[in-house]
């Protein structure tokens, strides 16, 4: 399905924006606004940049390629970094390939992770046994109103 400009989308009337809708099984779009029909698709549109069942039109994150091994063969000259972050702390770290629970034990002297803390990968709640990749994001988030270390 062809991806649309908000300027684009703009121009159209609003039944040409819910045809578009329709295209897109977004429901609920045959008595709104053009500006509701808008961002309907422009929504859509941006979520089928994941891998929700939809073909991946793109890809984006945080990450770091540094040559660590010039002298290697191809493929393993470079080390990938994320970011993992914890609070208002925040870095890049060779975790790719590491599970999340290897990381969070790492990460609890480095950042100062609690135990308590969730992690989350790209935005969602992880578990611990996910392997992290190139160009994953790393959150770990304190339970409201906990303080200092556990």
């Amino acid at each position: 399905m062809r991806n649309y400009n908000e300027e684009e989308l703009f121009e159209k009337t609003n039944d040409e924006l819910r045809a578009i809708c329709r295209g897109l099984e977004i429901a609920g779009m045959s008595k709104q606004r053009k500006e509701v029909l808008v961002d309907a698709i422009m929504e859509e549109q941006e979520g089928s940049n994941t891998n929700g069942g939809k073909e991946i039109k793109g890809i984006s994150g945080e990450f770091v390629s540094v040559l660590t091994k010039p002298d290697a063969r191809q493929g393993d000259k470079t080390t990938t970094t994320i970011r993992v972050s914890s609070g208002a702390s925040s870095n890049f770290f060779p975790v790719v390939g590491k599970t999340v629970a290897q990381v969070m034990d790492f990460m609890t002297e480095v950042l100062n992770v609690s135990k308590l803390s969730t992690p989350i990968v790209n935005g969602e709640e992880s578990q611990g046994s996910y392997i992290l990749q190139a160009g994953d994001t790393l959150e770990f988030l304190k339970p409201a109103g906990s303080k200092g270390r556990i």
